[in-house]
């Protein structure tokens, strides 16, 4: 019976044996007290060709391992005698050969005592030397998304700001350190929590950003201001979208601190309400000071209007000599002129307090110029100054204030009577370019030199001091020009060479209101009944 027992055994270990042979397997222990290793098998074959149990201190593993794989096989070895995983399994390089390594499966199991120490770990290896070449290959892509992992990873924890990584349900599944920084928690904290179950912000939020990333299926953005932290932040959510559903699998977040610009934001804020208030203010004064420019206007324009009328009646019926009408008309001129000045200065006031207003309707602009332009000729034929009109257009309908028109080309004509000597000439022109009119006002007058023609458009500018006692002005004229030129949207400039004249041309825009054009009055502005008018704004030409 013992024997028969004995040849069943034999027989086992037999089959056993031709079982290792064919798997390529071997077994090995490691005696954790004693620090000794024993293994047998294919191993030991290679190195001497004996079949038998090696024992080896622990140490020699360091010997036969691969350089590049001993660190992992401690690790994953340190893990398992410290409980951290339930198996131990790992592959790596083992020198069958000095400087010949083929990849190898280890796996085995060990024994506790009573106090929790290791005592043994037995278990098997399996030479993988028919699968090495795939093997390798696998490992050196495990390698490689292992090193690009660690360089995501690095890259990741090297943004100044912070991210998360959600699912769908809000649960943080990433985050790198500038996230944790800025919470105060670990990794371990964080990962697989929602916002809400850390108590990230004093107040539950109705609906979360991620939500509505998921929701919207695009970029959301907000801004909020974090009570536990003291910032203000900026949230951005980008979903992450499945290749092959189109469904968004995750959400990205990014934190930015906008505390400083918030800041900045609000002190703008106060800026702007302090500055709509000096507005607001400003506006109150300047309607003051426009009314008190109007009130004064009157003023003076009472005792100037009586003694306009004493000089018309002391004209008609009580000076009988040349001479006597000659002072009574240069004292009648000055008082044209401060009238002039006056109505300039509350022009100018109110157009700098924009309560200065176009009433623009449709006519010929070609009709409007022409007249104006001949209701002075008799003014400048005094002067013994030739008159020019030439129009290169027929007629023109086109949207335009008339008075204010008169206003410019009456300026801009009496500026060219007084700079121009006697026996020049005078030449206003009409054009048509593209879409719009353009009106030329030429003389042959003395100039002005090209380093003063930017001041002539400017508030009582003047070209210099002696012109200003040789020809009178208050330099207001060309700027109030300006000014209503650029209320038509037109623009107007200056071309002038000293000694040899000086040309005005004004561009304005060619529009036309839906009104009916309005018809322009026969003998309206020819016979010009405001005569007064037209010796207020000519004034400044002495016969």
């Amino acid at each position: 019976m013992i024997d028969t027992d004995a040849k069943k055994l034999e027989k086992g270990q037999i089959w056993l044996d031709i079982a290792k042979e064919g798997a390529n397997d071997g077994f090995w222990g490691l005696d954790i007290p004693q620090n000794t290793i024993y293994y047998n098998g294919k191993i030991r074959e290679y190195f001497d060709g004996d079949k038998s149990t090696l024992y080896m201190p622990i140490e020699f593993l360091k010997e036969i391992i691969h350089p590049m794989d001993i660190d992992y096989v401690n690790e994953t070895l340190k893990r398992y005698l410290k409980r951290e995983i339930s198996i131990f399994k790992t592959e790596c390089r083992v020198a069958i050969q000095p400087s010949n390594y083929e990849w190898v499966l280890i796996q085995g199991k060990g024994i506790w005592d009573e106090n929790d120490e290791p005592l043994y770990l037995a278990g098997s290896y399996t030479l993988l030397k028919d699968f090495t070449n795939a093997v390798n290959h696998h490992y050196d892509i495990k390698r490689q998304l292992k090193e690009t992992s660690a360089l995501l990873d690095t890259i990741f924890d090297s943004i100044p700001d912070p991210i998360y990584i959600k699912d769908t349900e809000d649960r943080i599944i990433q985050c790198n350190m500038a996230a944790l920084d800025l919470w105060g928690y670990t990794s371990e904290e964080v990962i697989g929590k929602k916002c809400t179950d850390l108590k990230m912000c004093s107040k539950p939020c109705t609906e979360s950003i991620t939500q509505k990333a998921c929701q919207s299926k695009k970029t959301e953005k907000i801004q909020t201001y974090i009570e536990k932290l003291e910032k203000w932040v900026e949230i951005m959510a980008y979903p992450v979208f499945d290749k092959d559903t189109n469904e968004v699998q995750l959400v990205m977040e990014h934190i930015k601190d906008i505390t400083d610009l918030k800041k900045v934001e609000l002190i703008l804020q106060e800026n702007i309400k302090c500055q709509e208030k000096l507005l607001k203010e400003a506006q109150r004064d300047n309607k003051a000071k426009t009314e008190y420019f109007t009130n004064v206007s009157h003023e003076l324009k009472t005792p100037l209007n009586i003694i306009l009328s004493t000089l018309q009646l002391l004209e008609t019926f009580y000076l009988p000599s040349e001479k006597e009408k000659k002072y009574a008309s240069i004292m009648k001129q000055n008082c044209y002129r401060l009238l002039r000045l006056l109505n300039n200065i509350i022009d100018v006031t109110k157009i700098d307090s924009s309560f200065f207003k176009l009433h623009l309707e449709n006519a010929d602009i070609v009709y409007v110029v022409k007249q104006i332009t001949l209701s002075v000729e008799q003014y400048i034929k005094n002067k013994s100054i030739n008159l020019l009109f030439e129009s290169k257009v027929s007629k023109q309908i086109m949207a335009f204030d008339a008075e204010k028109i008169e206003r410019i080309m009456l300026n801009l004509l009496s500026n060219a009577a007084k700079f121009t000597l006697p026996g020049g000439v005078i030449k206003v022109g009409i054009e048509k370019q593209d879409e719009k009119i353009l009106i030329s006002v030429k003389d042959t007058g003395i100039g002005i030199p090209s380093q003063k023609q930017h001041v002539i458009f400017q508030r009582f500018g003047q070209v210099d001091s002696s012109a200003t006692r040789q020809y009178e002005g208050s330099g207001i004229g060309l700027f109030l020009v300006k000014s209503l030129v650029e209320m038509h949207n037109g623009t107007i400039h200056v071309q002038s060479e000293e000694h040899k004249g000086t040309e005005f041309i004004i561009e304005l825009p060619i529009k036309v209101l839906k009104e009916k054009a309005k018809e322009p009055l026969n003998n309206e502005r020819s016979s010009y009944k405001n005569v007064e008018m037209l010796n207020i704004e000519l004034s400044d030409i002495y016969e």
